[in-house]
């Protein structure tokens, strides 16, 4: 049937049988739907929120930024302390169950606040606290949810990009640059998303070729970093460290290529990422090129792991022969 007709029913309904409409609604959705979309919807109607409101009307609000400040830093040491998933007489069971709903007002409040006003550049920093800590439950138990992201309602690439925006609104400083970085290349992820989608979004937030440049110096300065850290960590330890400078090499090479000059950074990919299969480092090079190069890059990169002795797998010999016979 139609909304409308639906509206029409309900409304010669008795209260009984509107709560077992609405439950039995309810039952029918997916998890996924009820933690992302249903559940915040309820809360907000149960709130009084009006949904009929524009953002932009909503925005008019005026936020008390000292008291939301106090409400997350509060926040952030509760999870810190594990009481969001542990028993506990500070954060009552109730509460513990009704995290995401407290995430989901801080960030709603904070998009509140002005960008580029007085509190902007704090509200971005209580915003990176907040990413942060999503960012950390994809990789281990501190919510008392699976994926931190998906219960807020938010996909960890389009809380990066809100991010991105509301830190380099207050300008382009070194920390503000490292931190980005960083946030993009060296953070737990969750599994509906990859790496690459925050690399570019960091890449393209970067407006002039001088920030550019340096944000590449500074993923040398990582890089470095996190390669001596390896010589005298744990293997496990090792391992994460050895993802991030995967991940850093390919911003690198993102951004290399958006500057149109790629050589340097295909260079320094191969020296920086290891793998026991060589080919797999192709792989993935040519898959980024796929994505922000151009065919005569592929094919140049592409040839060379063959002077590599590289034999490269099948969908990608493919690839090369279907670019080559376009190109002609």
């Amino acid at each position: 049937m139609k909304i409308n007709e639906f509206r029409d029913k309900i409304k010669r309904c008795r209260r009984e049988d509107l709560e077992k409409i609405a439950s039995e609604l309810y039952k029918m959705l997916p998890k996924g739907k009820k933690e992302s979309d249903a559940d915040p919807l309820i809360e907000d109607i149960i709130s009084g929120v009006n949904l009929s409101v524009s953002r932009e009307k909503r925005k008019a609000v005026v936020v008390d930024f000292e008291s939301l400040k106090s409400q997350i830093n509060e926040f952030l040491e509760n999870v810190d302390a594990n009481l969001y998933c542990t028993p506990n007489r500070v954060v009552p069971k109730s509460k513990r169950s009704k995290w995401r709903f407290e995430v989901k007002n801080f960030v709603k409040m904070i998009n509140d606040i002005p960008a580029d006003g007085e509190n902007g550049a704090e509200s971005a920093r209580l915003l990176r606290e907040l990413y942060n800590r999503l960012a950390y439950g994809c990789g281990y138990y501190i919510f008392p949810s699976e994926d931190p992201f998906q219960a807020v309602g938010i996909r960890q690439p389009d809380f990066y990009d809100m991010l991105v925006k509301r830190t380099f609104a207050s300008g382009f400083s070194d920390e503000n640059i490292k931190n980005m970085l960083i946030d993009a290349t060296s953070v737990c992820i969750d599994r509906n998303s990859l790496y690459i989608e925050m690399e570019e979004i960091f890449a393209n937030a970067l407006v002039t070729n001088d920030l550019k440049y340096k944000a590449i110096d500074f993923i040398k300065e990582y890089v470095d970093k996190f390669e001596a850290e390896i010589k005298k960590k744990s293997s496990y330890s090792s391992y994460q460290l050895s993802s991030n400078i995967e991940e850093l090499c390919e911003t690198m090479l993102i951004i290399s290529i958006l500057l149109c000059e790629p050589d340097d950074a295909v260079k320094y990919y191969w020296k920086h990422v290891h793998d026991s299969n060589k080919e797999v480092i192709l792989y993935k090079i040519l898959d980024t090129i796929r994505v922000f190069g151009d065919e005569k890059l592929w094919i140049s990169v592409y040839e060379n792991g063959i002077k590599m002795k590289i034999k490269p797998r099948n969908s990608l010999e493919v690839k090369y022969q279907e670019m080559k016979d376009k190109i002609g």
